[in-house]
């Protein structure tokens, strides 16, 4: 009886394991231990502790699933269109041709690459994936008549990003502003951005004949949303939009201006 009291008293004294201090590879469990996908996604999403400047290897710290080529498709086409804004806004101001933009995109893209893959994939994947200031855009005219050079203002916001992001500057000034304040500011460049491009999306399909174009595209992207809405897919809705906007575009008779040798590499 005493040993057995003992033996128990022994069993319970012995530490168990906190779940805060298991592993991701640790709380991994396979997709067929859940009842339906969305639980396992939050999962994942839970037992994932992500590490600081230090290795982050696939299927031991994170693994990868098929949902993540939406956003990684999303990031791609908004950092096409903000790319070309930013060099488009230069080559305005420069007198430079298209050519310049694409070139810019481009090579923009691989650069950004090496980042993601460096930092956001294997070192630090808390942080921001490398994107393009849209506020900026208003300040380029400002530095071409300062003399200014496209490259040399690119590589000062990329080192002063840097330095953010190692000093954790940038939640430093998010906690230095109120919630309402950033509220506000969201919902302000929103307003803003959604009324500008609603109204370039309109001069753009006056000018070539075809207005009643951004009507229907912009009709149907509502109704779009609204159901991704209802149905809880609202991660769908860019490449959704990308492509519902494009099909409906060219089944109304719009055709790509571009040329094969501007689009590919030669």
């Amino acid at each position: 009886m005493s040993s057995t009291l003992e033996s128990i008293h022994v069993t319970n004294d012995k530490p168990q394991a906190n779940e805060d201090e298991l592993t991701y590879e640790q709380q991994h469990k396979p997709r067929s231990e859940f009842s339906s996908r969305e639980q396992y996604l939050e999962h994942e999403l839970q037992i994932m502790a992500p590490k600081r400047w230090r290795p982050n290897l696939p299927f031991k710290d994170y693994r990868f699933e098929i949902e993540d080529t939406i956003p990684a498709m999303a990031a791609t086409i908004g950092k096409v269109v903000m790319v070309g804004a930013i060099a488009a806004t230069f080559a305005g101001a420069l007198g430079l041709n298209e050519g310049f933009v694409l070139e810019n995109v481009r090579y923009e893209l691989l650069i950004a690459s090496v980042f993601i893959f460096l930092f956001s994939g294997f070192l630090l994947p808390t942080a921001n994936l490398a994107g393009t200031h849209g506020p900026l855009i208003p300040l380029i005219p400002i530095v071409v008549a300062a003399g200014g050079h496209p490259m040399a203002f690119g590589l000062l916001i990329g080192a002063f990003g840097l330095v953010l992001a190692v000093s954790k500057g940038g939640s430093m000034l998010a906690n230095l502003t109120s919630k309402g304040v950033c509220g506000g500011l969201l919902l302000y460049l929103g307003f803003v951005g959604t009324a500008s491009q609603v109204k370039k999306l309109f001069a753009w399909a006056e000018g070539i004949g075809m207005s009643h174009i951004a009507f229907v595209v912009i009709f149907c992207t509502i109704i779009l949303y609204a159901l991704l809405e209802h149905f809880r897919k609202r991660w769908l809705a860019v490449p959704l939009s990308c492509l519902l906007g494009g099909t409906l575009a060219f089944a109304m008779g719009l055709r790509s201006p571009f040329k094969p040798s501007q689009v590919y590499p030669t």
